[in-house]
């Protein structure tokens, strides 16, 4: 109850867990209430009515004694009942037609016909013995001529059955309320912690605090879930806001050198040219450096429109090897003309779940990039075979390679090696296909190749 302290009773009620808890204590009660009712009834309802059983029983004998012998053998027989079982058998009383005690051990009452309880205090009887109260059932009964007969039985047992009843009634309800409430606060409170821990870390990411996660307790329970589902989620914001940032970055680093050599351009092209052929050449020159921004922006805003997933809605179940076929007869005279030696080994009627355009483009960059960055002679060699349940394409070359410290940074986007800074390119060839590879759920991974580089991608098999 000590955590009870800091929760305030107003927000308390907007708990579920609460809610629910309360709802319980009131099905609860209902379900004490219903099981002590039945049990009463089974109980006190059956004394009660053997009760009444007994006693209609003993006024019909002595109804039948007046009958027969009038009010003199009534009398009498009340009397060997009262002084035969000193009262323990019944409690008995007879009044003439004035309302006058004839005999009997119980006190004058009103004369009314029907069942009714006596309550006789302490002393209450005429045996003149000490006695302690008593709760008389009986049934009242004017007989011929005015005569009033009362017989009853002690019912001291069933009143206190009924007390007892009562008063567990009221314990036990209280009792389960009391527990059922206990238990909906402390509910309460473990909800709200929980709540308030995501409250916490929301809060923390509002602030600009991206790496903030919301802590498990290891339960495994509903959540423990969420948790865990909320934690992915927020790595891959952190991860895709860190990639705007990263894009912004390069975006003003990489891209201010060719907008500079542009400027220097025109800059050079006013100051020096003096001929129509001098600003051709000037022209040309700038339009095909505008034409390289341009194709390093557009592929910017694929790798983007890869990495939202909306391209997902367009996958269909390809035939992987007669798409790759396809380009490699495609590339073959690329690379004889290039002096390199292409290779495929590439198995039959592999299908996967994709988007044939992406896949083809991935496929794409991964071979010009070999042929690219290898020297002339170098041997490329790309293979499609199913390993197990994965598919797993292949594209490995002889040469330079990449270092394996570096293996991770060419796939950010414009990063680009030392080695290449004087080949063509904007350093968006393995970003695009890292974005591909995640669209489809597939492992990159650079590896040596001993020497040169391998590339692999593995796929889930359709």
């Amino acid at each position: 109850m000590l955590g009870i302290a800091y929760v305030r009773l107003p927000r308390l009620f907007h708990i579920t867990a609460f809610r629910i808890g309360l709802g319980y204590a009131a099905l609860f009660g209902l379900s004490a209430i219903a099981l002590l009712g039945i049990m009463y009834w089974k109980t006190a309802g059956d004394m009660e009515r053997q009760l009444h059983a007994v006693t209609r029983a003993d006024m019909q004998t002595l109804a039948a004694v007046f009958d027969e012998g009038g009010l003199s053998a009534l009398k009498n027989a009340i009397k060997e009942r009262v002084e035969g079982d000193h009262g323990r058998a019944g409690w008995y009383l007879l009044l003439d037609s004035h309302g006058t005690r004839v005999t009997g051990n119980l006190p004058v009452l009103t004369a009314s016909s029907g069942w009714r309880q006596v309550h006789l205090p302490a002393n209450g009887t005429l045996s003149g013995k000490h006695e302690q109260s008593r709760t008389v059932l009986g049934e009242g009964r004017r007989l011929e001529g005015g005569a009033f007969l009362f017989v009853g039985q002690d019912a001291s047992q069933l009143a206190e059955m009924r007390e007892l009843w009562t008063n567990a009634l009221l314990w036990g309800l209280g009792t389960t309320l009391l527990l059922a409430g206990i238990g909906g606060v402390l509910m309460g409170i473990a909800a709200l912690r929980r709540v308030e821990a995501i409250n916490h870390v929301a809060g923390a990411i509002i602030q600009g605090d991206l790496n903030q996660r919301i802590p498990l307790r290891g339960t495994n329970d509903e959540y423990d879930v969420l948790a865990t589902h909320l934690n992915e989620m927020l790595t891959r914001i952190q991860q895709l806001m860190e990639g705007m940032r990263q894009v912004s970055s390069d975006i003003a680093h990489d891209l201010r050198t060719p907008f500079g050599r542009l400027r220097q351009t025109l800059e050079k092209a006013r100051r020096d040219a003096t001929t129509v052929a001098q600003y051709q050449v000037a022209v040309d020159h700038t339009i095909e450096q505008t034409d390289q921004i341009l194709e390093t922006f557009s592929a910017l805003l694929r790798i983007a429109q890869i990495e939202s997933g909306s391209r997902r809605s367009r996958f269909t179940r390809i035939n992987l090897s007669e798409t790759l076929e396809k380009v490699i007869d495609t590339y073959a005279p690329v690379a004889e003309d290039s002096g390199h030696i292409l290779q495929a080994s590439i198995n039959p009627n592999i299908y996967v779940e994709g988007d044939r355009e992406l896949l083809v483009q991935a496929f794409v960059n991964l071979l010009e990039n070999a042929l690219r960055h290898t020297q002339t002679s170098s041997h490329i060699n790309v293979k499609l075979e199913m390993l197990g349940s994965e598919v797993c394409l292949t594209v490995a070359d002889n040469g330079p390679g990449i270092p394996e410290k570096l293996r991770e940074k060419v796939t950010q986007r414009f990063y680009r090696l030392e080695t290449s800074r004087s080949t063509p390119g904007s350093g968006l060839g393995l970003s695009l296909v890292a974005a591909i590879a995640a669209l489809h759920h597939a492992q990159l991974q650079l590896s040596d190749n001993q020497p040169g580089l391998r590339v692999t991608l593995q796929f889930k098999r359709s």
